[in-house]
């Protein structure tokens, strides 16, 4: 899967500004492969400008096209690219410490909202109102002009933004999922693994996002879990497949690329292991 955040950051083609643990960038869609695996360690912000994606989570696919706006969530997601019109989007890349010591300056304002606990999609989609298309507006013209915008300016206004996410009940879920970044540490875990267990991350990708080393994630997640993040992430992904089998009518291929298994015959060999079944014997068997 393409790290989607480092691959921005360091390319050279893309108009962006780093400030401390934000990252601005106008994206213009370069690659030519119609659907991509992707991952980010920081939680996105998307304003598409113009063009047609979509982002797809296990459970949901969110098409956007020119004036929509996503939220998504650290970690990993399926996209799809169209090409009737060249993709272009603002993103605001954002790490969970310039959240946490963002809600510390208004902790007046975090307590009047959500505290996380209602887990949420891996993507949020954000309803425009007259703030964020005022925001928009000002990115899209910093990123118009040759001359370098003021960095402070840059931070101020994205700050202007965070607060009417916390303080406006149109953005009642994206601001619940940004106060649990301020959760414990166990409690963030299960959220990566839950939202993230069917891509094809491995064990080190999943210590980043939980901005761990790989040493005490496998230890934290030993102690929540009880069992290793090998043989858990194998039975989470089985008994997704095992879900997709008698809900949909995906072919085997997909539904092995879509549980994370690296290949249709590994799937089959695991699930029989585990099922006593082919994957087609276990969809055709009675209920």
């Amino acid at each position: 899967m393409i790290n989607l955040y480092s691959f921005i950051r360091d390319a050279k083609y893309y108009k962006k500004l780093i400030i401390d643990d934000l990252l601005f960038v106008e994206y213009k869609c370069l690659v030519e492969e119609t659907k991509a695996g992707i991952w980010s360690e920081v939680n996105y912000f998307v304003f598409v400008t113009s063009g047609k994606k979509m982002w797809k989570s296990m459970h949901n696919d969110y098409v956007v096209q020119t004036g929509d706006s996503l939220f998504v969530k650290k970690g990993a997601n399926l996209v799809h690219q169209y090409f009737d019109e060249d993709y272009c989007a603002l993103m605001v890349f954002i790490s969970d410490d310039f959240i946490c010591k963002f809600m510390s300056r208004f902790t007046t304002i975090m307590q009047k909202n959500p505290d996380g606990s209602n887990r949420t999609d891996s993507v949020i989609r954000i309803l425009m109102d007259e703030f964020l298309a005022g925001y928009v507006h000002s990115m899209a013209s910093f990123f118009g002009t040759d001359t370098v915008p003021n960095k402070n300016l840059l931070v101020h206004k994205f700050e202007e933004l965070l607060l009417n996410i916390f303080t406006r009940p149109l953005h009642r879920t994206v601001a619940g999922y940004l106060n649990s970044l301020n959760s414990s540490q166990n409690a963030q875990v299960e959220q990566i693994m839950e939202d993230n267990f069917s891509y094809r991350l491995n064990l080190e990708e999943f210590a980043k996002l939980c901005n761990m080393s790989l040493s005490s994630f496998k230890r934290t997640f030993t102690g929540i879990y009880k069992t290793s993040p090998g043989k858990w992430l194998s039975e989470k992904r089985l008994d997704f497949a095992s879900h997709l089998l008698t809900t949909s009518d995906k072919s085997i291929n997909q539904i092995a690329f879509d549980s994370g298994f690296e290949d249709a015959s590994s799937f089959i060999r695991a699930f029989k292991q585990k099922f006593a079944s082919t994957p087609l014997q276990y969809r055709n068997s009675p209920a």
